[in-house]
Parts: C-alpha cells; structure tokens; sequence
C-alpha cells in the first residue's frame, strides 16, 4: 500500500470562521435604521396626507311633548357642524325607535300606554358616521279625564249623569265615580252613566268621574252639580186667601174678602212622585183661627187632597166641614221641580145637621182661591 502524500486529507484544515468586517456590519445597521425611519415616514406621510371626513355633530335642544295619552311628539333643533345630515336617528329608553330624513326635526312616537314614563334621545347620520347621542330628556304621557260629564236625568231622590271617554286617550279599563272627594262607584271602560239612588230631596251633590287603565288613573273631571228635584213646596209658605163664594145672606165673609196667611208644607218623595202634607189654618179676619191638616197626592200637573174639620159655625149646631185643596203651579214658574207661583182653589163644605128636632143648620159651601209663592 502507498499513500499519496499531496492530497488534502478530508476535513482537514478545519474551517475557519469570517473574521468580522466592520464597515459591512455598519452598511447593514444603517440600511435597517433608513428602513425604519422610511416606514415612520411613511406612516407619517399617511396621517397628514390623509383626508379628514368628521362625523355630523348631534342635534340640539330636544323637547318633548304628550298630547296624546299613547303619542310623544320628538322635536329638535338641526345638526350644526361636521358632515352635512342625511337622517336622524330617535332613540327611546336606549332603543332606536325612529329615523327621519334630514328636512325633519320632529317625529312621534305612537302605540305608547297611558301615565308611562320615557326616555329619548336623537342622533345624526351623515358622511357614512352617526353621531353621538344627545342627552336624554324624558316624559310621562298625559292619562286624561273623561270629557262632557253632565246630568242627565235627575227625580227627587235619584242622579243620573253620563260621560264620554276623552279623545286624547284610548278607552279606560275602568271608571271611577266620585261624589265630593268620596269614590262610590267602580265601573267597566264600557260604562258612559251612573245612576246615584237614596239621596236627599232637594240637595246639590258634587260628582265627577276619572279614567283608569290597569294601574295608572287620571285625575278626576271637572267636578258638576248635580242636584236632585226639589219638592213642590217646602217649609214655610206664604199665600193669599180670597173668598169667591158664600152660602149666602147671614155669612160671616164676603166675595173678595182675602187675607194672607203662611202654611207648612213637608214632603214625602221618592225617584217617581212626591206627596204633600199641608199643616195649614183657616184665618179669616175677625174670626177665630182654624187649623188642619191635609194630604196632598199627584194630581195632573198639581197636587190635591181633602180632610175634614170643624171649620164653619152655625149658630149652636156643631157642624163638620169637608175640606178639599187643590194647588197647581202658575206657567213656567218651576225651577228644578220647585214652585216659585203657585195657584188653587179651597172649598169648605158642611151637610145638613140637625142639633134637635128643633134646630139644624142647612148644608153650606164655600169657596176660595188661593195664590201663593215658593218657600
């Protein structure tokens, strides 16, 4: 075997690293640094020469307004600086709602319930961007009353009154009738009329009526009068007694002989009639003074009855007079089924009486009229 003593033996010598070669290192570092510094700038470039497209500025003095109980009207003063609007944007209770073109600066809101209480505010969109929001202002819808309350049928111890549901609002789910500031009744939304029973002759009551839906409740109409009938006559009533007739020659009075005189009236009604219980006197001039008392029923347009009483004397013979009354009023003179004038008639009769077989006294009759004035 022989070896070739001039060939390089394989991995020998060994390698060698580059030794480092200062300028080459340094052309690299500034390549990197110009780099970086060619980005920045470009960056840089990017953010001064790009073009500014700012969004619309919100509108402002939002104002709201109930005229409904179930709308709110959303009005605004225009967006003033930024991109030019194209549209607004309503939002209630935090919810986009509505949206309007930009020749608009109100929008109603619709389908709300009654005494609810809300929150809204608008936005602008123009340039592809919507602005922020404005601040919120808020608004409780109106919960009106009913509307055109009125009598419409009053007796002397019953009120009818009828009512109609507000425009402004949908129909109630209840009514609530008052008389004065006490609730009496609880009524269906349906319901357009209350009838009041039991009451007093003659009084005035004070009754209005508020609309309800489910929890909320208006507040009560304008209160009205309303007054049950009054009776016919009342208390304390002055009136004239005019003879019209005599029994004749040997009478105590004359023809147009009158005097005035008061009677007491009390009345007894209930929702269909009314009865008059008359304390009255027979006090002519000169004569001693007489009294009965008598009950008056419906009668036509007036009032009548009759009773008897120991009125006329006829010399010592004991005689018993019939007494019938009869009272109606005078033409247009009744205010709330009270007489103001009043006329009638009043007939004292006796039947023939014997006191002996020697004394009697024959039957009598007389009559006279009668013109009085309210209590």
């Amino acid at each position: 075997m022989s070896f070739d003593t001039t060939a390089p033996i394989p991995g020998w010598p060994p390698a060698q690293p580059v030794p480092p070669q200062p300028g080459r290192r340094r052309t690299r570092l500034w390549a990197l640094i110009a780099g970086g510094v060619a980005l920045i700038g470009l960056a840089a470039g990017l953010l001064i020469w790009q073009p500014w497209n700012p969004p619309p500025n919100p509108p402002t003095a939002v104002s709201l307004s109930s005229t409904t109980a179930t709308s709110v009207l959303v009005s605004w003063n225009p967006s003033k600086g930024g991109a030019s609007p194209v549209k607004y944007v309503i939002f209630r209770d935090g919810t986009q709602v509505g949206t309007v073109s930009a020749d608009n600066v109100s929008w109603t809101d619709n389908g709300l319930q009654p005494g609810s209480k809300h929150q809204y505010t608008v936005a602008a969109v123009g340039g592809g961007q919507q602005s922020g929001q404005t601040k919120p202002v808020s608004v409780t819808t109106i919960t009106p009353p009913p509307v055109q309350v009125a009598v419409a049928k009053a007796t002397w111890t019953t009120v009818q009154v009828r009512w109609s549901p507000s425009p402004q609002g949908p129909v109630p789910s209840q009514y609530l009738v008052y008389n004065g500031t006490t609730q009496v009744a609880t009524l269906p939304g349906t319901t357009s009329s209350y009838q009041f029973t039991g009451l007093t002759t003659g009084q005035n009551y004070q009754v209005s009526v508020a609309a309800r839906w489910g929890s909320v409740t208006s507040a009560p109409s304008t209160s009205i009068q309303a007054p049950t009938l009054d009776a016919p006559l009342s208390g304390s009533v002055p009136l004239t007694v005019k003879v019209t007739s005599t029994p004749g020659s040997g009478a105590s009075l004359t023809d147009g002989e009158h005097w005035s005189d008061t009677w007491q009236f009390s009345a007894d009604c209930d929702s269909a009639r009314c009865t008059l219980t008359d304390s009255a006197e027979f006090a002519a001039p000169n004569l001693a003074v007489k009294q009965f008392t008598l009950k008056l029923n419906p009668s036509g347009d007036g009032y009548s009855g009759s009773t008897t009483a120991k009125v006329t004397s006829c010399g010592s013979v004991n005689v018993t007079n019939t007494i019938n009354i009869s009272v109606f009023p005078n033409s247009g003179a009744v205010s709330n089924g009270g007489w103001t004038k009043w006329n009638g008639s009043m007939q004292l009769s006796s039947p023939y009486t014997t006191a002996s077989s020697s004394t009697y006294c024959p039957s009598q009759s007389w009559s006279f009229a009668l013109a009085g004035s309210g209590s």
